[in-house]
């Protein structure tokens, strides 16, 4: 049996069996049908990387405003995942959201520079162009919280001079090796078909189809804890569906070797929110809680009936903690 056909087959039965618990879980089929979510877009911006690659950027709200917020997105999504909190947001503040390499409208680059380490320089590229002055508070979900660590390792002068607070949302400073909650037979299904897949993915269009499925079946059960609108799931799958593959298969290695432990210092220096789901299968809140415990004075809040895409899930909750964020920055600026 070929390699391409071999893994065509371990995706099928990772689908079939991955179908078949999600069906028994709700009652029915798996994957919502509806018409995704229109986000508001602001002001584009094209940021060059120190290695030269073109990343998408976008600003929102007051250009006079005192504070910028710049939000970073995570694995295989782009900067309008957050498009429930931008538009609060820019009423506080003035929102700069960014496309992560190869995600949305930013350029891939060289797969070798798909890491968590280029993340962090790619940030400092986007503060740098995008927001010269004033003070910042950066925001990361999921991979875009590990950009700011990375940051953090790589210039920790930057944190409590020109970033002035943080919040790490559903994210870890240790590997991620979180199961997706799947029962076991659809996980060893998985675990066999991924090393497969993503070694062959750049050159095996073939796999596409089975790809895109499995991930339609798969975020209703790893994204969300509770009942969402249907057009809020098929706006994450189609999310998910619009990052190249080849992409997926260059940044998946680095979670399971991501280790930022030692940048968690240059946290203390701010204002640190440290927000996770009570659900989350991927960065469980014990990830967040290993945060919180190793950044004395961080505000650990665990988001009842909530999943991994929890600013998705649960906007209201997320933004009432952004704004409470900035305004403690606020205070602490008047004072």
């Amino acid at each position: 049996m070929g390699a391409v056909k071999a893994v065509e087959l371990g995706l099928a039965a990772g689908l079939a069996l991955t179908r078949t618990a999600l069906r028994a879980a709700t009652g029915g089929p798996a994957g919502p049908a509806a018409v995704p979510l229109t986000c508001a877009r602001g002001e584009a911006r094209t940021v060059v990387a120190d290695d030269g690659v073109a990343l998408h950027a976008e600003v929102f709200g007051d250009p006079h405003a005192p504070v910028t917020v710049v939000l970073c997105h995570g694995y295989a999504l782009s900067g309008a995942s957050w498009c429930f909190q931008v538009p609060e947001l820019a009423r506080h503040a003035r929102v700069v959201t960014w496309d992560q390499r190869g995600h949305g409208r930013s350029r891939r680059g060289p797969a070798a520079h798909a890491t968590v380490d280029q993340l962090g320089r790619d940030l400092r590229a986007v503060l740098d162009q995008t927001t010269p002055r004033g003070p910042v508070v950066l925001a990361g979900h999921s991979m875009g919280g590990m950009t700011i660590m990375a940051l953090a390792e790589q210039e920790p002068e930057l944190f409590g001079t020109r970033v002035a607070a943080t919040a790490l949302l559903a994210t870890s400073a240790e590997p991620v090796l979180g199961d997706l909650g799947l029962p076991r037979p659809g996980m060893r299904a998985l675990h066999w078909v991924i090393p497969w897949a993503l070694a062959l993915l750049p050159r095996a269009r073939v796999l596409s189809g089975p790809v895109r499925e499995l991930t339609g079946a798969l975020v209703p059960r790893h994204a969300f804890a509770s009942e969402v609108p249907p057009p809020v799931a098929e706006f994450l799958v189609e999310q998910i569906g619009q990052t190249p593959l080849e992409v997926l298969a260059d940044f998946f290695p680095q979670f399971r070797v991501h280790d930022k432990t030692a940048a968690l210092a240059a946290l203390e220096r701010v204002d640190c929110l440290v927000l996770a789901g009570s659900d989350d299968v991927v960065t469980p809140p014990g990830n967040s809680e290993a945060i919180a415990r190793a950044v004395p004075g961080a505000d650990l809040v665990i988001l009842p009936d909530a999943g991994h895409a929890f600013p998705l899930e649960h906007p209201a909750q997320v933004n009432a903690h952004l704004v409470a964020l900035l305004r403690r920055h606020g205070r602490r600026r008047t004072a």
